[in-house]
């Protein structure tokens, strides 16, 4: 019984990554192309937003199998264990729960980490500090901005202890915490306005199931149209 039951999980998580997978491979092709030669790319806003009026974004780590539509959510948080589709999948979707994303000055993106490493698995490569320096900076895509996201701080801890060390700080005493956390230094990162701020479960130093831990992997964000 116990097996059958394995099985059966094994087997569910295995549909889920390849349904997981299929859809956005089948979303890149339909909305995204390429501009030219420097790889830059150009997305259909209007049939992605058709596709889910909850797609607010997207978001390419190049090199990296982060290239996924960022999505709006609420306390629902529905995006948890669906995807863009609305469909129920467990590896969830990209999301934020901003009000305003890209606006407010810290923006937060959740993924989870999963085994078949997709989704934001490969966050927990930036305490590696050859990807951490390879993979320095990235991009988010919105309908009125795109924006250059340069990484000037990673790190792994508990969520209910980051919360606690930032939910008194002012936005430039939370971006020296950023820095003063960092398992890298990172110089001449110049004047910081805005941030995103990618989060994962980590499994460093976790002692709970599920895991309380997370990594964080902080960037300063500019417009780059």
């Amino acid at each position: 019984m116990i097996l059958i039951i394995s099985l059966h999980f094994f087997t569910r998580d295995y549909l889920d990554y390849k349904e997981c997978n299929n859809y956005n491979n089948e979303l890149i092709q339909d909305v995204i192309t390429k501009e030219d030669e420097k790889d830059e790319i150009k997305i259909d806003w209007e049939q992605l937003e058709n596709s889910n009026s909850d797609i607010i974004g997207w978001i390419e780590i190049k090199n990296t199998n982060i290239n996924y539509p960022i999505l709006k959510d609420t306390d629902s948080l529905k995006y948890l264990k669906h995807s863009y589709n609305g469909l129920y999948n467990s590896n969830g979707s990209i999301f934020t729960l901003n009000n305003n994303p890209f606006y407010d000055k810290v923006t937060t993106i959740y993924g989870h980490n999963m085994k078949s490493d997709i989704m934001f698995s490969e966050l927990e490569k930036y305490l590696d500090y050859n990807f951490f320096n390879n993979h320095s900076t990235f991009e988010i895509y919105t309908k009125e901005c795109n924006y250059k996201a340069t990484v000037f701080s990673c790190y792994s801890i508990g969520v209910n202890t980051e919360e606690n060390n930032i939910k008194k700080l002012n936005f430039d005493e939370e971006v020296e915490y950023y820095k003063k956390m960092s398992k890298y230094s990172v110089n001449n990162i110049g004047k910081i306005e805005k941030i995103v701020k990618l989060s994962t479960c980590s499994y460093l130093n976790s002692h709970t199931i599920p895991t309380d831990q997370r990594y964080y992997i902080i960037a300063k964000i500019e417009e780059n149209n």
